[in-house]
């Protein structure tokens, strides 16, 4: 059946790289556009053709199942999607927008504006009769006469200042229950000013904008700390405002593939099915912290309105399906640096672009690489795919270093509010996650064993106790997480190592000023030591818990300390700040030995520029 096209031009003021990351946002026009949500399942395995996802929703009262290929796009010029209905009145329909810049010569009239955008709107679709034709017509114009409006609207926006089109929808809220909510979250600490953002975006911020609730995007847009906003997100949850959702992230997409309501739900590995790969899960890479608003407050609809748009992927600056046996061009990004091409199935080359490269540059895609594995092209070449596959495949050009605004589920749990307000949300039992990084903090308290004898145990126990809180309400400034005590001894995990040596040192500064004015401080030490590396986070006594090479070190490197002391990696030292180094005196630079480790650990001990009075405990031996 021959195909009914429709093609529509609109001319904006402003230009492609304007006017792209709204026009390209098709979740976002759909919700305007009066779409229904849209169900995904993946699609069975062994299909030979580039649909990934069986797709259901509803449209004029009637039910549509169709195949959802790739999104096919280039950055700032052109993007578009291929269905194939399973049934129904139609056969399969594809649209494409392309966005060309419009400049005239001197001289000469591109008959649009200059500087700005021709936008064009090419939509085809195939009925299954030839009585089916108006009807497809019909259908064809109406969306591209919706696309007309939005182009105009988001036009109006980037350049006079109008109201963004995608304000709306926005689903009805319960101001008395936002009300309750902002008046819990202000007495449990949260501030006034960002009580109030919170309140603005809950009750009356688009649908599109409340459903996947990022805390540290919203920070960077409204100029706060992240971890202040993120700690407000978690108050907020017993306050009865948002609920807290967990997001499994595909290492190459960067976008959810998997949703889930508590830790324990997740498994030791991941799959996103579009991009056909199996991932480990770590806690500071794949697994993601977000918030939608509470159903008491406001109903949201959960479900997606379009999977693949370019927008769900703004690191991804080309994507286009390949056919078997085919050949493809794909644009090479006029922007000089270095970028991953990407096959589905995990095949990846890295591209290095600047003006040394080729014209054009070809790599061939077969069934477990792609070869040549580096390529080198020139700014705004081509990238000329030659498939060695039985099937088609999507071949994506990606920025590398993608600055991602996740609020990790390693960050989140190193906060002491996640700790106390959180405290069932945890992983499976039995079910290690792995934290590619993570700074482990060791203290211990010295001489305790003889205040006991010498004060007895109520006076002993009381100073140990206290001691405790300091040390929580130190670690909990630093942004990190007492992880657990044993004994006289905390354990501390930060997220990042800058982080925790300034704990330390202050750790040891305030203690100092504690035992200064205890009755009984003279006769204990503090000694601390730390390491930062990989480890594995994991459900132990109820709580989270960390575990592996990494907190054996930590644990190992800490003994080494004699009272005063803090005992770091020498390279962790050398790369502190100046300001830091300052308030430190380095002591001595020794090699050691510990169990598990097979090269010497490079060590360093130092003490408080102003050394503290020697406690009358002895310290412990050194290493």
């Amino acid at each position: 059946m021959r195909a009914v096209v429709v093609t529509r031009s609109v001319d904006l003021a402003a230009p492609p790289e304007r006017v792209w990351p709204l026009l390209a946002d098709t979740d976002r026009f759909n919700r305007i556009n009066g779409s229904e949500q849209v169900q995904y399942r993946p699609i069975e395995d062994g299909s030979p053709s580039s649909a990934r996802f069986v797709a259901e929703t509803r449209a004029g009262g009637f039910k549509l199942v169709y195949e959802e290929f790739p999104f096919e796009w280039s950055h700032q010029k052109t993007f578009g999607v291929h269905r194939r209905m399973r049934g129904g009145p139609v056969e399969s329909y594809t649209w494409r927008v392309s966005l060309e810049p419009t400049h005239a010569g001197p001289g000469e009239s591109s008959g649009a504006l200059e500087g700005g955008t021709r936008a064009t709107l090419r939509f085809e679709i195939t009925p299954r009769s030839w009585a089916l034709r108006p009807i497809a017509w019909i259908n064809a114009q109406r969306f591209a006469g919706k696309f007309v409006e939005l182009a105009a609207d988001v036009d109006a926006h980037v350049q006079q200042g109008a109201a963004s089109p995608y304000v709306e929808p926005v689903s009805e809220s319960d101001p008395a229950v936002i009300d309750a909510a902002i008046v819990r979250l202000r007495a449990d600490g949260v501030a006034p000013p960002l009580a109030e953002k919170l309140r603005a975006l809950v009750s009356s911020g688009a649908d599109a904008d409340v459903v996947r609730m990022r805390p540290f995007e919203l920070a960077d847009t409204w100029g706060d700390e992240r971890r202040d906003v993120l700690r407000a997100f978690l108050k907020a949850v017993p306050a009865g405002l948002v609920e807290l959702r967990w997001g499994i992230i595909c290492p190459s997409c960067v976008t959810a593939s998997q949703q889930v309501r508590a830790l324990d739900e997740i498994s030791l590995e991941g799959h996103c099915q579009l991009c056909d790969i199996t991932f480990d899960l770590d806690l500071d890479r794949a697994v993601e912290a977000t918030f939608l608003p509470h159903p008491s407050v406001r109903q949201v609809p959960e479900a997606l309105f379009c999977i693949g748009g370019p927008a769900r992927t703004p690191h991804v600056l080309v994507q286009s399906v390949v056919e078997a046996g085919q050949t493809k061009g794909l644009d090479i990004p006029r922007e000089p640096g270095r970028y991953r091409v990407f096959a589905r199935g995990g095949m990846a080359a890295t591209l290095e672009v600047d003006a040394d490269g080729a014209p054009v540059v070809e790599v061939t895609l077969g069934e477990q690489r792609l070869e040549p594995a580096n390529l080198h092209a020139a700014p705004g070449g081509e990238l000329r795919v030659v498939s060695r596959t039985a099937d088609a495949r999507h071949v994506k050009i990606e920025r590398l270093g993608f600055a991602s605004a996740a609020a990790t589920a390693h960050a989140v749990s190193t906060l002491p509010e996640f700790r106390s307000l959180f405290s069932g949300d945890l992983l499976k039992r039995g079910t290690p996650l792995k934290v590619a990084r993570a700074a482990v903090l060791f203290s211990d308290l010295t001489g305790s064993t003889a205040l006991y004898t010498q004060v007895g145990d109520a006076a002993a126990f009381r100073l140990v106790d206290d001691h405790f809180d300091v040390l929580r309400a130190v670690v909990a400034e630093h942004d990190g997480a007492v992880v657990k005590t044993m004994g006289d001894a905390v354990m501390a995990s930060f997220l990042d190592v800058g982080q925790c040596v300034r704990a330390a040192v202050d750790v040891l500064e305030r203690f100092e000023a504690f035992r200064a004015k205890e009755k009984h401080g003279a006769l204990v030490g503090l000694k601390v030591g730390l390491y930062a590396g990989a480890c594995y986070v994991v459900t132990a006594n109820g709580a989270l818990d960390y575990f592996g090479q990494t907190v054996n070190v930590a644990s190992r490197v800490q003994h080494l300390a004699a009272s005063g002391e803090i005992v770091m990696a020498h390279e962790v030292f050398e790369g502190l700040s100046p300001e830091l180094r300052g308030r430190l005196v380095i002591g001595e630079r020794f090699e050691a030995r510990v169990k598990g480790v097979e090269a010497p650990l490079d060590l360093v001990r130092v003490t408080l520029s102003r050394s503290p009075p020697a406690a009358v405990a002895a310290p412990s031996p050194r290493g």
